[in-house]
């Protein structure tokens, strides 16, 4: 396209009115020029200045080419969903010596002082390694009639580890097995941690007394051991 047909568009700065002019019509240089239409002047560029305005108005006008699509992923196909293991539900067998099927056995002494008590195989042991239980004593397991302490094998394998064991504990309390028994009851003799030994006042004076019978106790000594 040559300057003849090809058209510079300038507006005015006063008052922004918009015009055209050839190409060949912008002086060489830079010039002068009143606004047809409200006769202000203002500067006009130079005929090469013009051209490379055009060229740089064109570029910016000139309309982006659309971006290129992008190939279209592949659609997601979930993996089947795999089968969980299968879960047996079947208890696992004891091994040889295990005592875990004796452990959940209950065990009452038929002896006075030991009413009401109901104990599991590890409360047992306590009572025989501290001297609480003896051989001779009558026990009945799950509701079965009485029998000597020694005669039941879960027990007398206790028995036998506390002939063996140089180590002589503390009295332990009746009920609470795993504490140490700091009273007696006065009746019964049975031995009482501070949990079984409460306080009560009467009048003025704060008396202990046995949790079980309500009676009077009697601090216990105490010994090297303990």
């Amino acid at each position: 396209m040559n300057d003849s047909e090809s058209r510079y568009a300038f507006s005015c700065p006063s008052c922004a009115g918009s015009f055209s002019i050839s190409l060949e019509k912008i002086p060489p240089v830079q010039a002068r020029f009143s606004c047809p239409k409200c006769g202000k002047a203002m500067d006009f560029p130079s005929r090469d200045e013009a051209r490379v305005y055009m060229s740089l108005q064109a570029t910016a006008t000139a309309p982006e080419p659309p971006p290129a699509a992008e190939p279209s992923a592949p659609p997601l196909v979930r993996p089947p969903n795999p089968r969980p293991p299968a879960t047996s539900l079947a208890a696992p067998e004891a091994a040889p010596g295990d005592s875990t099927a004796t452990s959940t056995k209950s065990y009452r002494v038929d002896k006075k002082g030991f009413e009401n008590d109901v104990y599991d195989r590890r409360s047992m042991r306590n009572l025989i390694r501290s001297g609480g239980l003896l051989e001779n004593d009558p026990v009945a397991v799950e509701g079965e009639p009485a029998r000597r302490a020694l005669d039941l094998p879960e027990l007398k394998s206790l028995f036998d580890l506390k002939k063996g064991s140089r180590v002589h504990p503390p009295t332990v309390c009746r009920k609470h097995t795993d504490q140490l028994a700091h009273y007696a009851c006065a009746d019964t003799g049975r031995p009482l941690c501070e949990a079984c030994a409460v306080e009560k006042k009467f009048g003025g004076a704060s008396v202990r007394v046995c949790d079980h019978c309500g009676g009077t106790v009697e601090e216990l000594p105490v010994s090297e051991d303990r």
